[in-house]
């Protein structure tokens, strides 16, 4: 069986607007809720300034089919989360939803970052040639500390730098680095840079675990608090994640 062609990603290829930084950003989202835009719009505008490329950067979602990291697949439909993601990024400039893992996934099972990566990058690569732009990896604190775990951990960071985002009780970049020390795993070059890879663009205080919690209990004040109100009309309508009687 011949694999699955690479779905194309959902960005500009001609004129001004083609991008000049690509940071993906992996998930199951299920559901999206506002941390996940909010923190990774912060993240991109941060590596705009940084990089003197404002405008040029944009975020693409990739909903996994399943993560290897998880012992469980996603509660929601692969077209669920999609759908949740998309209206979760309606009015978000730069931000698109790449569903290529999905889309390989009846093939493959479980969805690989260096995977998922060498087919962006091979896909840029023939849509923009020599205006292909470059790629980080948006991870959170907390995936950064397992990293070494990961398939090919290193191959992963030639395709695109991780940037990390502070989440849990991983605060500040001293910490990532300590952390990312007691695994032994990282040359001294490795860990600080690592420890150079951590943005400091705050914290949203909520997980899909506790969005789910709420909308199990049809607690829809709560679950208004994080997702965007269309995306509580979807799960309304679609009765997702309610808890049985």
């Amino acid at each position: 069986m011949s694999e699955q062609p690479t779905t194309p990603i959902p960005v500009p290829t001609g004129g001004a607007d083609v991008p000049r930084l690509l940071v993906v950003f992996g998930g199951t989202f299920d559901p999206p809720h506002l941390g996940h835009v909010e923190l990774p719009v912060r993240v991109r505008d941060d590596l705009e300034r940084r990089a003197d490329c404002v405008g040029g950067a944009w975020l693409v979602y990739v909903p996994a089919y399943r993560s290897p990291h998880k012992s469980r697949g996603p509660v929601a439909t692969d077209a669920d989360r999609v759908e949740m993601l998309r209206r979760s990024l309606e009015g978000v400039a730069r931000a698109c939803v790449w569903t290529d893992e999905i889309d390989r996934g009846e093939s493959g099972g479980v969805s690989f970052t260096v995977d998922t990566l060498t087919r962006a990058r091979d896909w840029v690569a023939g849509a923009l040639g020599d205006r292909a732009p470059g790629m980080r990896l948006l991870i959170g604190a907390d995936q950064a500390i397992g990293f070494h775990r990961w398939r090919a951990p290193r191959e992963i960071i030639r395709l695109a730098p991780p940037v990390v985002m502070v989440r849990g009780d991983v605060g500040d970049a001293d910490e990532l680095a300590r952390r990312i020390a007691s695994c032994r795993f990282w040359s001294a070059a490795e860990r600080e840079s690592w420890r150079g890879s951590m943005v400091t663009v705050g914290r949203v205080d909520v997980s899909a675990t506790l969005v789910r919690e709420a909308l199990g209990r049809a607690d829809w004040s709560e679950a208004a608090r994080w997702m965007r109100p269309s995306v509580v009309e979807w799960i309304r309508e679609r009765g997702l994640y309610r808890r049985p009687e």
